[in-house]
């Protein structure tokens, strides 16, 4: 079977990575220089040079492709996926858009393919488990994801660093975040709902809204919903002095005499400080927690999932990247063999209520040792 990965970033390179053990893969990208890194390290992943937003180049590499797969930045997600969806071929993601990608649902309908967007790890597997407990409700009341990518020791000044642009960390700090609350949809300021809360393995972590619940909010029917992210204690503070000070708008200001951006200015300070140096010591782990609360019958259930996972030793990848790019690699097999056959664009959550797909997945997870932990909570006939 045949395969492309569009976009040769971090991630996109350990999915075709991880695909090139039964597929053959190609990676398309603009960068050449990348694309030559890639066959040095990877010689049996072929690669081709053109834009996945230009259908015309894109034609004669898709034409017997298998599966599509794709990680590109967020401006183009959206005409990428319209491009492939035009091109008539399924297509697994974990590009972030802006864009409603289900608008495209229709079109992905009529072409008679299946799109599975936003399959990373949060959101993505976090889309999966939501929507798991979900299905095995009858009603749901509370639906929480607590989720972080985060060094494994505290480092100061933050108490962080960073395995990703230091400006899309920055976003969760500016961003709108959409939560419900009593059923109904509200918007409410990043960094509200800030405490600390335990995690098993970890610690003391402080949890606070970021806007992660994207298509969640629209198909998971909850009294409360919202995402969480998780940081060392004491990170959320010094985020929301520099917020305050104006250090991440992005509307050009004279400083110091000279007009520039503030935002591009914080991000290249911030950058030196939170940047993670493997070969220097440092590790990232990412912590996930997904709980969903409601009724099945008169009974009133709990069900959760845990993830705690490290920097790979083996392959010396960090940990969220490994995450990311195994849960789309999984999926996009999954797609590719015929497990999903549902046509359209699908995020994850509209997926969970398929057992012999939750068995698969999670099984995939665990050979990669990725280990998502379920339990269950059961208070009989309370209603």
């Amino acid at each position: 079977m045949k395969a492309v990965q569009l976009g040769a970033g971090l991630v996109g390179q350990l999915i075709a990575a991880d695909l090139a053990k039964d597929f053959d893969v190609t990676v398309v990208d603009l960068n050449e220089k990348v694309l030559n890194e890639i066959r040095e390290k990877y010689p049996s992943i072929k690669t081709a040079v053109a834009s996945a937003t230009d259908a015309k180049a894109l034609a004669p590499i898709l034409e017997d492709a298998d599966i599509v797969t794709a990680g590109v930045p967020g401006k183009f997600g959206f005409e990428m996926m319209k491009t492939v969806i035009s091109l008539g071929k399924n297509l697994v993601d974990i590009s972030f858009m802006a864009e409603d990608f289900e608008e495209l649902d229709d079109f992905a309908k009529e072409k008679g393919v299946t799109v599975v967007p936003d399959i990373g790890v949060a959101p993505g597997m976090s889309n999966f488990l939501m929507g798991r407990g979900a299905a095995l409700l009858d009603e749901v009341e509370d639906a929480y994801i607590f989720v972080g990518g985060i060094p494994t020791k505290e480092v100061p000044p933050f108490n962080y660093q960073v395995t990703w642009s230091p400006k899309d960390c920055i976003e969760e700090f500016t961003r709108p975040v959409t939560i419900v609350k009593d059923g109904q949809k509200m918007v409410v300021e990043a960094t509200s709902g800030l405490h600390l809360r335990e995690f098993p393995g970890v610690g003391t972590l402080e949890a606070f809204y970021t806007d992660g619940l994207r298509s969640l909010a629209k198909n998971i029917k909850a009294k409360n919903l919202g995402e969480m992210t998780l940081r060392w204690p004491g990170h959320v503070e010094q985020m929301r002095l520099l917020r305050a000070m104006g250090m991440f708008d992005e509307t050009p200001k004279v400083l110091g005499g000279k007009e520039v951006i503030p935002l591009e200015v914080t991000a290249d300070l911030l950058f030196p400080l939170w940047k993670m140096e493997p070969e220097k010591g440092d590790r990232d782990l990412t912590v996930m927690q997904v709980d969903v609360h409601g009724y099945k019958g008169r009974d009133e259930v709990t069900y959760s999932w845990y993830l705690l996972d490290y920097f790979d030793e083996e392959t010396w990848n960090t940990s969220m990247s490994r995450c990311t790019g195994s849960t789309c690699a999984i999926f996009a097999r999954a797609v590719a063999g015929g497990l999903i056959k549902e046509k359209g664009v699908l995020p994850a959550e509209k997926l969970a209520h398929d057992d012999d797909l939750y068995k698969f997945v999670l099984d995939e997870q665990l050979k990669r040792r990725i280990k998502y932990t379920e339990s269950v909570k059961i208070v009989k006939d309370v209603r």
